[in-house]
């Protein structure tokens, strides 16, 4: 029977990101992230003191929050895709153990599990989508926050992938307060789930990478400031 094992993902993403210490294993993470923040040209205008000050407190904070939301999660990467706004979100990608189901009753099972029929619910929207990884569920599911009939409505959003061979699934996670927050960053979720790959041993070409095109740096290299960075989660490190 096939084992549980973490899948060894890796994630490509762009200026929009920032990669979390989902785990607070890096004590000088808010330091390296503003760092990496203020090399991307649209952020030149905060390269003072003042400004660098203040987003490693922004960044202290916003890790905090993922810290918290991660604590199950092997990977954690931060919506912040402008020095005029906030951080947006926190997606974080969390493996579940399907050891012992089929592939199409793990697909049946991790949608059921997210959004389960409730009489009068918002129905959930469904879309396969194809990623580097694989194929890809996407999960859109509308709540309303609070009480009274003017309750604000907001969306979670979740990526699902089934990865047979290693008894496991992979969930990629975010959650917006506004439906318009979620329509509006919908996209740019979109290219990062369709931008998860798995990593192949030395030698392989990487899925849908051919010569030429710039490269990226993973976890322990200096990531690339122009195009974003790399992370990855090898298999084996029991979600951290």
């Amino acid at each position: 029977m096939t084992e549980f094992r973490i899948p060894p993902l890796v994630v490509d993403y762009g200026q929009l990101w920032l990669a979390a210490d989902i785990h607070g294993d890096d004590a000088d993470w808010p330091q390296r992230s503003a760092a990496e923040l203020l090399a991307r040209p649209h952020w030149a205008a905060y390269r003072t003191k003042k400004g660098e000050k203040q987003l490693v407190e922004i960044l202290r904070q916003a890790t905090g929050v993922a810290r918290k939301r991660g604590e199950s999660a092997s990977m954690g990467f931060i919506l912040y895709p402008s020095p005029e706004e906030a951080p947006k979100g926190i997606v974080v990608f969390s493996p579940v153990d399907i050891v012992g189901r089929g592939t199409e009753e793990a697909w049946a099972d991790l949608l059921a599990q997210l959004a389960p029929e409730i009489p009068g619910g918002y129905p959930p929207d469904i879309t396969v989508m194809a990623t580097k990884a694989g194929e890809c569920r996407r999960l859109r599911l509308r709540y309303a926050a609070g009480e009274g009939p003017e309750r604000p409505v907001g969306e979670h959003i979740w990526y699902l992938w089934v990865f047979a061979d290693y008894g496991a699934g992979m969930i990629m996670s975010i959650s917006f307060n506004s439906i318009l927050e979620s329509a509006r960053w919908l996209p740019a979720l979109d290219e990062l789930a369709t931008d998860v790959w798995l990593q192949r041993h030395p030698g392989q070409e990487e899925p849908g990478r051919g010569p030429g095109r710039p490269g990226r740096s993973g976890h322990g290299e200096e990531a690339g400031a122009l195009t974003g960075g790399r992370a990855h989660r090898a298999a084996g490190d029991g979600g951290r």
